[in-house]
């Protein structure tokens, strides 16, 4: 029996390898991606991205009036793997390590920002 359900459960069957995870939200669906360690030349994928859908639930905002909203809950098993991550994660980087991922996240994603920038200059400049 794996001491990582969850994870398991995912098809991840070595969890020592995992480097890091994030997890985001992105349209009531939550996206949690995973980072494992990787030789160079190696041919695994050096991360995977797994999606989740939210519950939708409605509750009451204004018993009075009985107004109500909808509301988008995160999934329980998405809990769960997180937990996993956290406790499997939280003893393997030491805060410099942390630091350089942060940084290396914040590398990629300006230049995802600055790729899909470009992209829509060039379709502005179509339509001129």
């Amino acid at each position: 029996m794996s001491s990582y359900p969850a994870l398991n459960e995912m098809g991840i069957h070595n969890p020592e390898d995992i480097e890091r995870y994030s997890l985001q939200t992105n349209n009531n669906m939550d996206v949690l991606r995973i980072v494992f360690k990787r030789k160079k030349g190696e041919l695994l994928h050096s991360s995977k991205k797994f999606r989740f859908g939210r519950s939708e639930k409605m509750v009451v905002t204004d018993a009075g009036l009985n107004k109500t909203e909808r509301v988008h809950e995160i999934s329980p098993f998405v809990i769960k793997v997180t937990d996993e991550l956290r406790e499997l994660t939280r003893a393997k980087h030491t805060r410099e390590e942390q630091l350089a991922i942060i940084l290396d996240e914040m590398s990629r994603l300006e230049e995802e920002v600055n790729t899909r920038i470009a992209y829509l200059q060039a379709l502005v400049r179509k339509c001129d």
